[in-house]
């Protein structure tokens, strides 16, 4: 049921049409982010294209372990999912320009709905949360993975300066 809370939500969230590479995050005020120092995954909904999900999965953990956090099989502090939601846009415009030429292929533009949330491990609670929505041209995909995860990150409660 929680599962199906979460889809319903980031549904709602990604029909919203707003700014892509705006980061909208949220963090528990009360937790204490210094005593945070190691994380598992958990679960999420990964980018179905597999080289996609592995720049993701590479760009995370490199943002984690620039702030200190070590992965462990077992007995972290917290746990880290990250939702992914893409999507092609005919861009009607240039579409109209096609057909008038005499034909082609529709122009798409590819967007992605990047969602990273991060739980204490003890209780689920949600601790952290980040969420951006970006243009994606699938010949710059590890430049616009590793944008985009330091975008989320920069939002981190935690930040410790570099």
């Amino acid at each position: 049921m929680n599962l199906m809370m979460l889809a319903l939500v980031g549904l709602l969230v990604y029909g919203q049409s707003d700014a892509i590479g705006k980061v909208e995050s949220e963090f528990d005020k009360k937790a204490n982010f210094a005593a945070l120092h190691t994380y598992t995954w958990s679960g999420g909904a990964p980018a179905l294209n597999a080289e996609a999900h592995r720049l993701v999965v590479a760009a995370f953990e490199k943002e984690m372990a620039a702030r200190g956090f070590k992965q462990v099989a077992s007995g972290a502090d917290v746990t880290l999912s990250y939702y992914n939601v893409t999507s092609n846009d005919v861009d009607l415009k240039k579409l109209e320009e096609i057909e008038k030429a005499g034909g082609g292929t529709a122009p798409t533009i590819m967007r992605a709905r990047m969602l990273i949330v991060m739980r204490s491990a003890a209780s689920h609670q949600q601790l952290w949360s980040a969420i951006t929505r970006e243009h994606v041209e699938p010949t710059q995909l590890a430049a616009t993975v590793t944008r985009v995860a330091e975008r989320l990150f920069a939002t981190y409660p935690g930040n410790k300066p570099r």
